[in-house]
Protein backbone atom coordinates (compact mmCIF):
# COMPACT_ATOMS: atom_id res chain seq x y z
CA UNK A 1 0.00 0.00 0.00
CA UNK A 2 1.62 3.48 -1.33
CA UNK A 3 1.75 5.86 1.74
CA UNK A 4 -0.40 9.11 0.96
CA UNK A 5 0.83 11.18 3.28
CA UNK A 6 3.31 11.90 6.23
CA UNK A 7 2.75 12.12 9.92
CA UNK A 8 4.51 13.78 13.28
CA UNK A 9 4.97 11.03 15.60
CA UNK A 10 8.05 12.48 17.54
CA UNK A 11 10.55 15.39 17.27
CA UNK A 12 13.28 13.97 15.54
CA UNK A 13 11.47 12.31 12.57
CA UNK A 14 8.07 11.00 10.56
CA UNK A 15 6.45 7.71 10.02
CA UNK A 16 4.39 7.29 6.85
CA UNK A 17 0.76 7.24 7.26
CA UNK A 18 -1.51 4.79 5.35
CA UNK A 19 -4.61 5.41 3.72
CA UNK A 20 -6.87 2.50 3.94
CA UNK A 21 -9.77 1.82 2.03
CA UNK A 22 -13.58 0.64 4.10
CA UNK A 23 -14.25 -3.16 3.84
CA UNK A 24 -17.61 -3.74 1.82
CA UNK A 25 -19.46 -6.00 4.28
CA UNK A 26 -22.98 -7.35 3.18
CA UNK A 27 -25.57 -6.86 5.68
CA UNK A 28 -26.77 -9.90 7.30
CA UNK A 29 -30.26 -11.20 6.28
CA UNK A 30 -31.09 -13.38 8.82
CA UNK A 31 -31.92 -12.39 12.47
CA UNK A 32 -29.48 -13.45 15.01
CA UNK A 33 -30.73 -14.40 18.28
CA UNK A 34 -28.82 -15.25 21.47
CA UNK A 35 -30.03 -17.43 23.96
CA UNK A 36 -28.76 -16.18 27.15
CA UNK A 37 -29.38 -18.64 30.35
CA UNK A 38 -28.68 -16.58 33.66
CA UNK A 39 -28.20 -17.66 37.06
CA UNK A 40 -28.25 -16.15 40.65
CA UNK A 41 -27.57 -17.11 44.17
CA UNK A 42 -30.40 -16.39 46.74
CA UNK A 43 -30.67 -12.92 47.14
CA UNK A 44 -28.95 -11.62 44.62
CA UNK A 45 -30.06 -10.07 41.16
CA UNK A 46 -29.25 -10.89 38.08
CA UNK A 47 -27.62 -7.61 37.39
CA UNK A 48 -29.53 -5.69 35.18
CA UNK A 49 -32.82 -3.70 33.94
CA UNK A 50 -35.74 -4.09 32.22
CA UNK A 51 -37.24 -1.25 31.10
CA UNK A 52 -39.59 0.17 28.65
CA UNK A 53 -39.18 3.79 27.12
CA UNK A 54 -41.08 6.23 25.46
CA UNK A 55 -40.83 6.21 21.79
CA UNK A 56 -38.65 2.96 21.61
CA UNK A 57 -40.24 -0.28 20.79
CA UNK A 58 -39.34 -3.57 23.11
CA UNK A 59 -38.32 -4.80 26.68
CA UNK A 60 -35.09 -2.94 27.00
CA UNK A 61 -32.32 -4.77 28.62
CA UNK A 62 -30.11 -1.90 30.59
CA UNK A 63 -28.00 -1.38 32.76
CA UNK A 64 -25.79 -4.30 32.80
CA UNK A 65 -23.72 -4.65 35.57
CA UNK A 66 -19.70 -5.56 34.98
CA UNK A 67 -18.92 -9.28 36.57
CA UNK A 68 -23.15 -10.02 36.79
CA UNK A 69 -24.95 -12.88 35.82
CA UNK A 70 -26.10 -10.78 32.43
CA UNK A 71 -22.54 -9.58 31.84
CA UNK A 72 -21.27 -12.95 32.21
CA UNK A 73 -23.47 -14.76 29.67
CA UNK A 74 -23.08 -11.66 26.85
CA UNK A 75 -26.11 -9.31 27.89
CA UNK A 76 -25.95 -5.92 26.52
CA UNK A 77 -27.03 -2.51 26.75
CA UNK A 78 -29.89 -2.29 24.46
CA UNK A 79 -31.10 -5.81 24.00
CA UNK A 80 -34.66 -6.38 23.25
CA UNK A 81 -35.88 -9.62 25.26
CA UNK A 82 -38.18 -12.05 22.88
CA UNK A 83 -38.79 -14.85 24.92
CA UNK A 84 -38.55 -15.32 28.83
CA UNK A 85 -37.70 -19.12 28.56
CA UNK A 86 -40.13 -20.35 26.19
CA UNK A 87 -42.75 -17.49 26.43
CA UNK A 88 -43.29 -14.88 23.70
CA UNK A 89 -42.93 -11.95 25.41
CA UNK A 90 -42.33 -8.93 22.75
CA UNK A 91 -46.02 -8.34 22.53
CA UNK A 92 -46.93 -8.53 25.91
CA UNK A 93 -47.16 -6.24 28.59
CA UNK A 94 -44.09 -4.81 30.54
CA UNK A 95 -45.45 -5.68 33.86
CA UNK A 96 -46.28 -9.66 32.88
CA UNK A 97 -42.67 -9.51 31.52
CA UNK A 98 -41.14 -8.64 35.13
CA UNK A 99 -43.62 -11.15 36.66
CA UNK A 100 -42.33 -13.71 34.61
CA UNK A 101 -38.59 -13.32 35.40
CA UNK A 102 -39.29 -12.83 38.86
CA UNK A 103 -41.16 -16.25 39.01
CA UNK A 104 -38.23 -17.83 37.53
CA UNK A 105 -36.00 -17.98 40.53
CA UNK A 106 -32.28 -18.73 40.50
CA UNK A 107 -32.35 -19.16 36.70
CA UNK A 108 -33.86 -17.57 33.61
CA UNK A 109 -33.33 -18.21 29.93
CA UNK A 110 -33.97 -15.13 27.87
CA UNK A 111 -34.12 -14.88 23.99
CA UNK A 112 -32.16 -11.88 23.21
CA UNK A 113 -32.21 -9.82 20.01
CA UNK A 114 -29.50 -6.55 20.12
CA UNK A 115 -30.70 -3.29 19.67
CA UNK A 116 -29.92 -3.41 15.57
CA UNK A 117 -31.49 -6.24 14.52
CA UNK A 118 -34.53 -5.56 16.81
CA UNK A 119 -35.12 -2.43 15.34
CA UNK A 120 -34.52 -3.44 11.48
CA UNK A 121 -36.69 -6.77 12.28
CA UNK A 122 -39.93 -4.30 12.98
CA UNK A 123 -39.08 -2.14 10.21
CA UNK A 124 -39.54 -5.20 7.59
CA UNK A 125 -42.38 -6.57 9.98
CA UNK A 126 -41.00 -9.79 10.88
CA UNK A 127 -42.71 -12.00 12.83
CA UNK A 128 -40.61 -12.67 16.07
CA UNK A 129 -42.65 -15.01 17.81
CA UNK A 130 -41.14 -17.76 15.01
CA UNK A 131 -37.48 -16.99 16.79
CA UNK A 132 -36.45 -19.47 18.79
CA UNK A 133 -38.78 -22.01 20.27
CA UNK A 134 -39.75 -23.79 23.31
CA UNK A 135 -35.93 -25.46 23.10
CA UNK A 136 -33.79 -23.37 21.92
CA UNK A 137 -30.08 -24.12 21.88
CA UNK A 138 -27.88 -21.85 24.28
CA UNK A 139 -25.04 -20.17 22.80
CA UNK A 140 -23.16 -18.08 25.09
CA UNK A 141 -21.68 -16.45 21.58
CA UNK A 142 -22.89 -12.42 21.50
CA UNK A 143 -23.95 -10.97 18.26
CA UNK A 144 -21.07 -9.71 16.02
CA UNK A 145 -22.72 -5.75 15.80
CA UNK A 146 -22.81 -5.35 19.73
CA UNK A 147 -20.03 -2.91 20.76
CA UNK A 148 -17.27 -3.55 22.70
CA UNK A 149 -15.03 -1.23 25.13
CA UNK A 150 -11.76 -0.82 24.78
CA UNK A 151 -11.25 -4.79 23.69
CA UNK A 152 -13.66 -6.27 26.38
CA UNK A 153 -17.44 -7.65 25.78
CA UNK A 154 -19.83 -7.37 27.92
CA UNK A 155 -19.64 -3.88 29.16
CA UNK A 156 -21.67 -0.19 28.53
CA UNK A 157 -19.89 1.03 25.14
CA UNK A 158 -17.50 3.88 26.15
CA UNK A 159 -14.49 5.94 25.23
CA UNK A 160 -11.23 6.39 27.06
CA UNK A 161 -8.91 9.50 27.94
CA UNK A 162 -5.31 8.35 27.74
CA UNK A 163 -2.36 9.95 29.20
CA UNK A 164 1.23 9.67 26.86
CA UNK A 165 4.49 10.56 27.98
CA UNK A 166 6.90 10.52 25.17
CA UNK A 167 9.43 8.11 25.42
CA UNK A 168 12.84 8.56 23.80
CA UNK A 169 11.22 12.15 21.97
CA UNK A 170 8.25 9.44 20.98
CA UNK A 171 4.91 9.09 21.44
CA UNK A 172 5.14 5.43 19.83
CA UNK A 173 2.39 5.64 17.34
CA UNK A 174 1.33 7.13 13.46
CA UNK A 175 -2.24 8.64 12.38
CA UNK A 176 -4.17 7.33 9.37
CA UNK A 177 -7.07 8.48 7.64
CA UNK A 178 -9.38 5.95 5.74
CA UNK A 179 -11.30 6.84 2.65
CA UNK A 180 -14.86 7.84 3.03
CA UNK A 181 -14.50 8.07 6.51
CA UNK A 182 -14.21 11.84 8.81
CA UNK A 183 -11.34 11.60 11.57
CA UNK A 184 -7.94 10.64 12.47
CA UNK A 185 -7.08 7.22 13.77
CA UNK A 186 -4.21 5.43 15.00
CA UNK A 187 -1.80 2.82 13.89
CA UNK A 188 1.29 1.34 13.64
CA UNK A 189 1.19 1.65 17.99
CA UNK A 190 5.09 1.14 19.41
CA UNK A 191 5.01 -2.24 21.69
CA UNK A 192 5.55 -0.86 25.21
CA UNK A 193 6.00 2.69 24.09
CA UNK A 194 3.97 5.37 25.38
CA UNK A 195 0.53 5.03 23.95
CA UNK A 196 0.67 1.48 24.21
CA UNK A 197 1.07 2.11 27.92
CA UNK A 198 -1.58 4.14 27.80
CA UNK A 199 -3.80 2.03 26.32
CA UNK A 200 -3.95 3.16 22.91
CA UNK A 201 -5.45 0.59 20.48
CA UNK A 202 -5.08 0.08 16.50
CA UNK A 203 -8.01 2.04 14.65
CA UNK A 204 -8.64 3.90 18.23
CA UNK A 205 -10.52 7.09 16.46
CA UNK A 206 -9.40 10.65 18.29
CA UNK A 207 -12.12 12.68 19.73
CA UNK A 208 -10.35 15.07 21.57
CA UNK A 209 -6.75 16.04 22.35
CA UNK A 210 -5.68 17.97 25.85
CA UNK A 211 -9.69 18.69 26.25
CA UNK A 212 -10.32 20.61 22.49
CA UNK A 213 -11.95 18.70 20.12
CA UNK A 214 -9.76 17.55 17.06
CA UNK A 215 -12.64 15.33 15.42
CA UNK A 216 -13.11 17.86 12.54
CA UNK A 217 -9.44 19.22 11.67
CA UNK A 218 -7.11 17.72 9.18
CA UNK A 219 -3.83 15.48 9.09
CA UNK A 220 -1.89 18.21 9.21
CA UNK A 221 -3.31 20.90 11.67
CA UNK A 222 -3.49 17.22 14.32
CA UNK A 223 0.44 17.09 13.46
CA UNK A 224 1.01 20.43 14.27
CA UNK A 225 -1.25 20.73 18.14
CA UNK A 226 0.95 17.16 18.41
CA UNK A 227 4.09 19.25 18.25
CA UNK A 228 3.34 21.82 20.39
CA UNK A 229 2.08 20.00 23.57
CA UNK A 230 5.52 19.31 24.93
CA UNK A 231 6.00 15.75 26.53
CA UNK A 232 2.63 14.50 27.15
CA UNK A 233 -0.48 14.64 25.72
CA UNK A 234 -4.13 13.25 26.42
CA UNK A 235 -5.86 11.73 23.88
CA UNK A 236 -9.44 10.73 24.09
CA UNK A 237 -10.41 7.94 21.80
CA UNK A 238 -12.99 5.76 20.87
CA UNK A 239 -13.09 2.20 19.77
CA UNK A 240 -14.07 0.85 16.04
CA UNK A 241 -17.52 -0.78 17.81
CA UNK A 242 -18.52 1.70 20.38
CA UNK A 243 -17.85 4.40 17.97
CA UNK A 244 -20.52 2.93 15.50
CA UNK A 245 -22.54 2.07 18.61
CA UNK A 246 -22.58 5.96 19.81
CA UNK A 247 -23.37 7.06 15.80
CA UNK A 248 -26.36 5.14 15.46
CA UNK A 249 -27.79 6.73 19.24
CA UNK A 250 -26.79 10.51 17.60
CA UNK A 251 -24.93 10.87 20.62
CA UNK A 252 -21.90 13.30 20.42
CA UNK A 253 -18.95 11.26 22.44
CA UNK A 254 -17.83 13.82 25.10
CA UNK A 255 -14.62 13.00 27.52
CA UNK A 256 -17.25 13.45 31.17
CA UNK A 257 -18.79 9.39 28.91
CA UNK A 258 -15.59 8.19 29.58
CA UNK A 259 -13.61 6.31 32.48
CA UNK A 260 -11.04 7.76 34.33
CA UNK A 261 -9.89 5.00 36.24
CA UNK A 262 -6.74 4.40 33.55
CA UNK A 263 -5.24 7.81 34.49
CA UNK A 264 -1.61 7.36 36.07
CA UNK A 265 -2.96 10.38 38.57
CA UNK A 266 -6.14 9.89 40.75
CA UNK A 267 -7.44 11.95 43.35
CA UNK A 268 -8.36 10.88 46.99
CA UNK A 269 -10.92 10.25 48.57
CA UNK A 270 -10.65 10.99 52.32
CA UNK A 271 -13.37 10.45 54.76
CA UNK A 272 -13.24 12.01 58.12
CA UNK A 273 -14.84 11.67 61.24
CA UNK A 274 -14.23 14.63 63.89
CA UNK A 275 -12.02 14.15 66.89
CA UNK A 276 -11.88 16.54 70.29
CA UNK A 277 -9.60 18.92 68.22
CA UNK A 278 -11.72 18.90 65.03
CA UNK A 279 -10.03 17.46 61.75
CA UNK A 280 -6.73 18.45 62.27
CA UNK A 281 -6.06 20.95 59.51
CA UNK A 282 -6.49 24.19 58.14
CA UNK A 283 -8.28 25.17 55.01
CA UNK A 284 -6.41 27.82 53.15
CA UNK A 285 -6.98 30.85 50.35
CA UNK A 286 -3.83 31.89 49.34
CA UNK A 287 -2.81 34.90 47.81
CA UNK A 288 -2.07 34.67 44.32
CA UNK A 289 -3.71 31.13 43.66
CA UNK A 290 -7.77 29.85 42.85
CA UNK A 291 -8.52 27.27 45.39
CA UNK A 292 -8.85 26.01 48.99
CA UNK A 293 -5.80 24.24 50.04
CA UNK A 294 -5.09 21.85 52.71
CA UNK A 295 -2.16 22.94 54.94
CA UNK A 296 -0.42 22.31 58.55
CA UNK A 297 -2.32 18.89 59.01
CA UNK A 298 -1.86 17.84 62.83
CA UNK A 299 0.17 14.86 63.66
CA UNK A 300 -2.30 11.38 63.98
CA UNK A 301 -5.19 13.93 63.42
CA UNK A 302 -8.12 12.72 61.55
CA UNK A 303 -7.18 14.56 58.37
CA UNK A 304 -3.74 12.45 58.82
CA UNK A 305 -5.27 9.47 59.03
CA UNK A 306 -7.52 10.18 56.17
CA UNK A 307 -4.82 10.60 53.79
CA UNK A 308 -5.05 14.20 53.48
CA UNK A 309 -1.27 15.71 52.13
CA UNK A 310 -0.13 19.48 52.57
CA UNK A 311 -1.02 21.43 49.36
CA UNK A 312 -3.71 19.32 48.72
CA UNK A 313 -6.66 21.20 46.56
CA UNK A 314 -9.71 20.71 47.91
CA UNK A 315 -12.70 19.87 45.08
CA UNK A 316 -16.03 18.52 46.46
CA UNK A 317 -17.40 18.42 49.91
CA UNK A 318 -19.93 14.98 49.94
CA UNK A 319 -19.97 15.09 46.17
CA UNK A 320 -20.91 18.62 45.80
CA UNK A 321 -18.24 20.75 43.80
CA UNK A 322 -17.03 23.63 45.56
CA UNK A 323 -15.64 26.00 42.77
CA UNK A 324 -16.77 29.50 43.24
CA UNK A 325 -17.65 29.23 47.48
CA UNK A 326 -15.58 31.52 49.05
CA UNK A 327 -14.12 30.67 52.16
CA UNK A 328 -16.72 31.67 54.73
CA UNK A 329 -18.58 29.67 52.89
CA UNK A 330 -17.23 26.88 52.47
CA UNK A 331 -16.02 26.66 55.94
CA UNK A 332 -19.94 27.02 57.18
CA UNK A 333 -20.29 23.81 54.44
CA UNK A 334 -18.04 21.41 56.25
CA UNK A 335 -19.34 22.26 59.41
CA UNK A 336 -22.35 22.00 58.71
CA UNK A 337 -21.56 18.18 57.70
CA UNK A 338 -21.87 17.45 61.63
CA UNK A 339 -19.12 15.28 62.63
CA UNK A 340 -18.49 13.32 59.45
CA UNK A 341 -17.53 14.77 56.33
CA UNK A 342 -15.74 13.40 52.69
CA UNK A 343 -13.77 15.45 50.72
CA UNK A 344 -12.29 14.95 46.69
CA UNK A 345 -8.62 16.46 46.93
CA UNK A 346 -6.11 16.37 44.05
CA UNK A 347 -2.45 17.04 44.74
CA UNK A 348 -0.68 18.98 42.10
CA UNK A 349 0.01 16.41 39.66
CA UNK A 350 -3.14 15.09 39.57
CA UNK A 351 -5.04 18.65 39.27
CA UNK A 352 -2.77 19.60 36.10
CA UNK A 353 -3.89 16.26 34.55
CA UNK A 354 -7.17 16.82 34.75
CA UNK A 355 -7.31 20.49 33.49
CA UNK A 356 -5.25 19.26 31.04
CA UNK A 357 -7.81 16.76 30.14
CA UNK A 358 -10.12 19.47 30.31
CA UNK A 359 -12.70 17.66 33.10
CA UNK A 360 -13.24 17.93 36.58
CA UNK A 361 -11.89 15.38 39.04
CA UNK A 362 -15.90 15.38 40.16
CA UNK A 363 -15.76 12.47 37.46
CA UNK A 364 -13.63 10.44 39.56
CA UNK A 365 -15.69 10.42 42.38
CA UNK A 366 -18.83 9.51 40.53
CA UNK A 367 -17.00 6.82 38.26
CA UNK A 368 -15.61 5.33 41.79
CA UNK A 369 -17.01 6.42 44.96
CA UNK A 370 -20.79 6.34 44.57
CA UNK A 371 -20.76 3.17 42.77
CA UNK A 372 -22.98 0.76 44.00
CA UNK A 373 -24.41 -2.77 42.94
CA UNK A 374 -27.83 -2.40 41.34
CA UNK A 375 -31.13 -3.64 41.34
CA UNK A 376 -32.47 -6.70 39.29
CA UNK A 377 -35.32 -4.86 37.64
CA UNK A 378 -36.63 -1.64 37.65
CA UNK A 379 -40.12 -1.11 36.73
CA UNK A 380 -42.63 2.20 36.65
CA UNK A 381 -44.83 2.78 39.85
CA UNK A 382 -47.40 5.57 40.47
CA UNK A 383 -46.09 6.79 43.34
CA UNK A 384 -43.02 7.38 41.64
CA UNK A 385 -44.75 10.05 39.41
CA UNK A 386 -45.96 11.95 42.33
CA UNK A 387 -44.18 15.69 42.91
CA UNK A 388 -44.86 14.95 46.46
CA UNK A 389 -43.81 11.42 47.11
CA UNK A 390 -40.37 10.52 47.83
CA UNK A 391 -37.64 10.03 44.64
CA UNK A 392 -35.22 7.17 43.70
CA UNK A 393 -34.85 7.49 40.00
CA UNK A 394 -35.90 9.42 36.84
CA UNK A 395 -39.16 11.49 37.30
CA UNK A 396 -40.74 13.86 34.67
CA UNK A 397 -42.43 17.17 35.32
CA UNK A 398 -45.26 18.82 32.87
CA UNK A 399 -45.44 22.79 33.46
CA UNK A 400 -47.00 25.18 31.59
CA UNK A 401 -44.55 28.81 30.58
CA UNK A 402 -46.41 31.73 31.69
CA UNK A 403 -45.48 35.53 31.21
CA UNK A 404 -42.33 35.37 32.45
CA UNK A 405 -41.10 32.05 31.56
CA UNK A 406 -41.02 28.41 33.57
CA UNK A 407 -39.91 29.69 36.61
CA UNK A 408 -36.37 27.88 37.15
CA UNK A 409 -32.87 28.57 36.19
CA UNK A 410 -30.06 26.44 34.78
CA UNK A 411 -26.29 25.94 35.07
CA UNK A 412 -23.45 23.22 34.55
CA UNK A 413 -20.40 22.73 35.11
CA UNK A 414 -17.37 22.80 32.41
CA UNK A 415 -16.31 18.91 31.99
CA UNK A 416 -18.92 17.37 34.11
CA UNK A 417 -22.01 15.78 32.64
CA UNK A 418 -24.97 16.84 33.50
CA UNK A 419 -26.83 19.91 33.21
CA UNK A 420 -28.93 20.78 36.65
CA UNK A 421 -31.15 23.41 37.64
CA UNK A 422 -29.79 25.68 39.73
CA UNK A 423 -32.85 27.46 41.37
CA UNK A 424 -36.65 26.94 41.28
CA UNK A 425 -38.68 30.04 42.08
CA UNK A 426 -40.89 29.51 45.20
CA UNK A 427 -44.66 29.12 43.64
CA UNK A 428 -43.92 28.84 40.11
CA UNK A 429 -45.04 26.09 38.20
CA UNK A 430 -41.94 24.54 38.35
CA UNK A 431 -41.78 23.68 41.52
CA UNK A 432 -45.44 22.60 41.27
CA UNK A 433 -44.55 20.30 38.88
CA UNK A 434 -42.01 18.52 41.33
CA UNK A 435 -38.54 20.31 39.84
CA UNK A 436 -36.05 20.29 42.74
CA UNK A 437 -32.87 22.28 42.85
CA UNK A 438 -29.89 20.58 41.88
CA UNK A 439 -32.36 17.96 40.00
CA UNK A 440 -30.26 17.01 36.54
CA UNK A 441 -31.74 17.46 33.02
CA UNK A 442 -32.06 14.36 30.74
CA UNK A 443 -34.51 14.95 28.65
CA UNK A 444 -36.17 17.53 27.06
CA UNK A 445 -39.99 16.63 25.11
CA UNK A 446 -38.77 12.94 25.39
CA UNK A 447 -35.21 14.23 23.41
CA UNK A 448 -32.04 13.30 25.39
CA UNK A 449 -29.98 15.89 25.92
CA UNK A 450 -26.84 15.03 28.29
CA UNK A 451 -24.51 15.47 25.96
CA UNK A 452 -25.84 18.98 24.95
CA UNK A 453 -24.52 22.13 25.38
CA UNK A 454 -25.53 24.96 27.76
CA UNK A 455 -26.66 26.89 24.64
CA UNK A 456 -28.21 24.27 23.00
CA UNK A 457 -30.81 22.61 25.89
CA UNK A 458 -31.60 26.30 26.55
CA UNK A 459 -32.84 26.53 23.02
CA UNK A 460 -34.54 23.19 22.84
CA UNK A 461 -36.60 24.55 26.38
CA UNK A 462 -37.47 28.24 24.90
CA UNK A 463 -38.03 26.42 21.09
CA UNK A 464 -41.09 23.75 22.93
CA UNK A 465 -43.62 26.62 23.13
CA UNK A 466 -46.41 26.40 26.09
CA UNK A 467 -46.23 23.47 27.41
CA UNK A 468 -42.81 22.00 28.65
CA UNK A 469 -41.99 17.87 29.65
CA UNK A 470 -38.71 17.73 31.68
CA UNK A 471 -36.85 14.35 32.65
CA UNK A 472 -34.91 15.03 35.74
CA UNK A 473 -33.12 12.88 38.51
CA UNK A 474 -31.77 13.89 41.55
CA UNK A 475 -27.71 14.52 42.02
CA UNK A 476 -26.98 11.60 43.71
CA UNK A 477 -28.80 9.63 41.69
CA UNK A 478 -27.28 10.73 38.41
CA UNK A 479 -24.16 10.07 39.26
CA UNK A 480 -25.17 6.88 40.87
CA UNK A 481 -26.50 5.54 37.95
CA UNK A 482 -23.52 6.81 36.21
CA UNK A 483 -21.12 5.06 38.16
CA UNK A 484 -22.95 1.94 37.41
CA UNK A 485 -23.64 2.98 33.60
CA UNK A 486 -27.07 2.60 34.64
CA UNK A 487 -29.32 4.72 31.25
CA UNK A 488 -31.70 6.67 33.33
CA UNK A 489 -34.24 6.88 30.80
CA UNK A 490 -37.55 6.27 32.56
CA UNK A 491 -40.39 3.32 32.31
CA UNK A 492 -43.52 4.82 32.67
CA UNK A 493 -44.96 6.32 29.14
CA UNK A 494 -48.50 8.31 29.83
CA UNK A 495 -47.80 12.20 30.58
CA UNK A 496 -49.69 13.77 33.43
CA UNK A 497 -51.42 16.52 32.94
CA UNK A 498 -49.04 20.09 33.13
CA UNK A 499 -49.56 21.77 36.20
CA UNK A 500 -51.24 25.94 36.11
CA UNK A 501 -48.99 28.60 35.62
CA UNK A 502 -48.05 30.26 38.97
CA UNK A 503 -45.63 33.45 38.67
CA UNK A 504 -43.34 31.95 36.99
CA UNK A 505 -39.28 32.98 36.05
CA UNK A 506 -37.47 33.01 32.64
CA UNK A 507 -34.67 30.44 32.13
CA UNK A 508 -31.40 31.72 32.77
CA UNK A 509 -29.81 32.14 29.34
CA UNK A 510 -26.37 32.39 29.30
CA UNK A 511 -23.34 29.88 29.90
CA UNK A 512 -21.70 29.72 32.90
CA UNK A 513 -17.67 29.18 33.10
CA UNK A 514 -16.42 26.32 35.35
CA UNK A 515 -14.98 28.86 37.64
CA UNK A 516 -18.29 30.67 38.19
CA UNK A 517 -20.41 28.24 38.59
CA UNK A 518 -20.83 27.30 42.42
CA UNK A 519 -20.79 31.13 43.13
CA UNK A 520 -24.06 31.81 41.01
CA UNK A 521 -25.50 29.20 42.71
CA UNK A 522 -24.41 30.26 46.41
CA UNK A 523 -25.53 33.78 45.23
CA UNK A 524 -29.29 32.36 44.61
CA UNK A 525 -29.84 30.68 47.46
CA UNK A 526 -31.50 32.42 50.91
CA UNK A 527 -28.74 33.53 53.68
CA UNK A 528 -28.23 30.83 56.01
CA UNK A 529 -27.42 30.99 59.88
CA UNK A 530 -23.52 30.96 60.12
CA UNK A 531 -22.24 28.22 62.81
CA UNK A 532 -19.57 29.68 65.27
CA UNK A 533 -16.16 28.71 64.34
CA UNK A 534 -14.23 26.73 66.44
CA UNK A 535 -10.73 28.64 65.45
CA UNK A 536 -10.55 31.33 62.65
CA UNK A 537 -7.24 33.60 62.00
CA UNK A 538 -5.84 36.17 59.12
CA UNK A 539 -2.75 37.19 58.08
CA UNK A 540 -1.75 40.60 55.92
CA UNK A 541 0.45 42.46 54.72
CA UNK A 542 1.11 45.21 52.19
CA UNK A 543 2.58 43.25 50.37
CA UNK A 544 1.05 39.71 50.01
CA UNK A 545 -2.89 40.90 50.50
CA UNK A 546 -4.99 38.65 52.39
CA UNK A 547 -5.30 35.20 52.96
CA UNK A 548 -7.88 33.07 54.27
CA UNK A 549 -7.11 30.55 56.89
CA UNK A 550 -9.46 28.37 59.17
CA UNK A 551 -8.65 25.24 61.20
CA UNK A 552 -11.25 22.53 60.63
Amino acid sequence: IAPKKRTFVDSLGTQPARVWSPKHQAMAADLQPRVCKLSKKAGESFGFFLRIEKDIEGHLIRSVVTGGPADKVGLRDGDRVVRVDTVFVDSEEHQKVVELIKRSGNSVTLLILDDISYTQAKKQSINLSELGGPSPSPSPIPNPVEPVMNGVSGQTPQPKLCHLVKQASSFGFSLKTIEGVSGLFMTEITPDGAAAIAGVQPNDRIIELNGENVENINHQQMVSKIKVSGNSIVLLLIDEASDKYFKSKMTKVVAAMASVKGLPHKPRIAQLSKGPQGYGFYLRVEQGREGHYIREIDPKSPGEKSGLLDGDLLVAVNGNVIDGLDHEALVDKIRNCGNQTTLLVVDSPTNELYKQAGISPICYWQEVYESRPSVEIEEPRESQRSADSPQHGPKTCHFTKGPDGYGFTLNAIKGVQGQFIQQVVKGSTAEEAGLKENDIVMEVNGINVEADTHEELVEKIKSSGVKLSLLVIGKEDYHHFKATNTPTSPTEIPEPTPQAVSNPESIKEESTPEEQVAQEAVAASPPQERREQVKSSSSSSADEGTDDDTQL
